[in-house]
């Protein structure tokens, strides 16, 4: 998708799609594992993907209840 992520946002479902980085948006139903690290770095995984994504800490807030 080419259309920047300021503008994509404000159409989709806050509860449904979460920023977890500065370009990077999920589904928060496709969130498999949250991962923190020694120094307290979250990553999450996702169901379908083996790779682990980063999860800047200005968004970590959403998986304080986790």
């Amino acid at each position: 998708i080419r259309t920047p992520l300021k503008e994509l946002l404000p159409q989709l479902d806050p509860p449904e799609f979460w920023q977890i980085h500065r370009s990077t948006l999920v589904r928060a139903s496709a969130i498999e594992v949250v991962n923190r690290d020694e120094a307290g770095r979250l990553s999450i995984s996702l169901r379908a993907c083996s790779e682990k994504l980063a999860v800047s800490r200005l968004y970590a807030s959403l998986f304080k209840a986790m």
